[in-house]
């Protein structure tokens, strides 16, 4: 398998990128940010890692710039295009499955665009969601049906009483839109603060060491917070929007003839994070799902990059003209999957994964201008343990598969290295790789 990736990677420009990228890989600055900040998305890429992209590829001279992230997550590309927005004239789309984080990344990028007058919206919204929470009004507190949050051990119940009673209040409170939805983010952003979960690794852990906070101190403390963020924020000449879809099929979203500048990116890495699990409490406190059935649902609509649900074992690449050329690409991957109790798990994220991305850069193809750039960001991932550990190495994957829907690799720019005490690879590591329209 190493010497199948070592051929792989010849074929492309591999460069050492650590003092341009390593940084901004990780959410560097976001939790410091004005924007940014309003909720801590720890899988997210660094609030400046946009303006250095756009440097790189020459692209800060351009009049208008029009920018397509198919994983938008938190919002941090939107967001940052946005607030490039003074140098040239942006026009920023994302594409978000997961309910709860296109809540997040909508509100975001609508409260920029609102400008410093939603800031005397929030503070009246704040007072009169006060108001009601300390009054004596029968507000509904039913707890969510997810029945982590009748575990005492995990929301203590005088908690867990304060943070619905604190949804219960801006859902009574008579707002506009934008100010709500600012506010309901406000609260979801309290729930694991409020509890003795943490997000860790593949899922939520429980810390039985961990001293949840009283909710409405945090909720009020993240309120001031965009509070003071959009007070102090510019008026913006660009335009941003989040679409609640399928990222991996941006053709189902945005007409073909919208070509765009850039595509950048970080899909899910093929690492068995599931965030539709990773995220769920929140998603569930704001009402996204009312049964498991939906929660089934959503975890099933989501990229193949976990084994955490049993997907379908179809993929579309077996029926293309290229079923011949991506069998060989992942033969060698999938021949290191030990015959374990994980094997078929294992094989279904190989070949889901690449399922996925195939599709994905096929359609981002028809939608990139002729001198457009596509830039993603992935890490690699090691599975198992001891002799029978493998690598996925999605960036070279990623990277042939690219090329079979007509893109040019230009550059694999090897951001850091993800070294594990249990191997030596060096294809662990995180990427940011540029494709360029063949």
């Amino acid at each position: 398998m190493e010497a199948h990736y070592e051929k792989l990677e010849a074929e492309w420009s591999s460069v050492d990128g650590s003092l341009e990228y390593e940084r901004l890989v990780v959410p560097t600055g976001n939790s410091d940010s004005p924007f940014h900040r309003w909720f801590h998305l720890k899988e997210a890429f660094s609030v400046d890692l946009l303006p250095t992209i756009l440097k790189q590829l020459s692209f800060e001279g351009m009049s208008e710039l029009r920018v397509l992230d198919c994983f938008a997550g938190g919002g941090t590309t939107l967001v940052s295009a946005l607030e490039t927005s003074s140098q040239v004239r942006v026009k920023a789309t994302g594409i978000e499955q997961n309910p709860f984080l296109y809540h997040v990344s909508n509100s975001k990028v609508r409260a920029l665009q609102a400008g410093p007058h939603l800031a005397q919206q929030l503070r009246k919204g704040f007072e009169e969601v006060r108001r009601l929470y300390v009054s004596d009004y029968p507000l509904l507190t039913n707890p969510p049906a997810l029945s982590t949050f009748s575990n005492e051990a995990y929301f203590p119940p005088s908690l867990l009483t304060s943070l619905l009673r604190i949804r219960a209040a801006v859902e009574y409170s008579v707002l506009p839109a934008v100010a709500r939805d600012l506010l309901l983010t406000a609260a979801a952003s309290c729930v694991e603060s409020s509890s003795r979960l943490r997000r860790d690794g593949r899922a939520l852990r429980y810390a039985s060491e961990r001293q949840p906070r009283e909710p409405w101190i945090e909720f009020s403390n993240r309120v001031e917070q965009m509070i003071e963020d959009t007070e102090n924020s510019q008026s913006t000449t660009g335009l941003a929007s989040v679409l609640l879809g399928d990222g991996r099929r941006p053709l189902l979203h945005i007409d073909e003839s919208e070509k765009k500048d850039l595509v950048i990116f970080s899909p899910p890495y093929p690492n068995n994070i599931d965030y539709t699990e990773i995220y769920k409490t929140e998603a569930w406190y704001l009402g996204f799902y009312e049964d498991a059935e939906q929660f089934r649902s959503q975890r099933h609509r989501t990229l193949r990059s976990h084994p955490s649900v049993r997907f379908s074992d179809e993929y579309e690449y077996e029926s293309s003209g290229d079923s011949e050329a991506v069998r060989e690409l992942l033969d060698p991957i999938l021949a290191a999957v030990p015959d374990d109790r994980y094997a078929a798990g294992r094989r279904q994220l190989i070949k889901g994964y690449a399922d996925d991305m195939l599709t994905l850069f096929r359609h981002c193809r028809k939608i990139i201008a002729s001198e457009g750039r596509l830039v993603y960001v992935v890490g690699n991932s090691a599975h198992g343990s001891g002799d029978a550990l493998f690598v996925i190495a999605a960036d070279l994957m990623m990277a042939r598969l690219a090329e079979l829907a007509n893109w040019r690799v230009e550059e694999i720019s090897v951001a850091r290295s993800l070294r594990r005490r249990v191997t030596n690879s060096r294809f662990l590591r995180e990427s940011v790789v540029t494709l360029s329209p063949a």
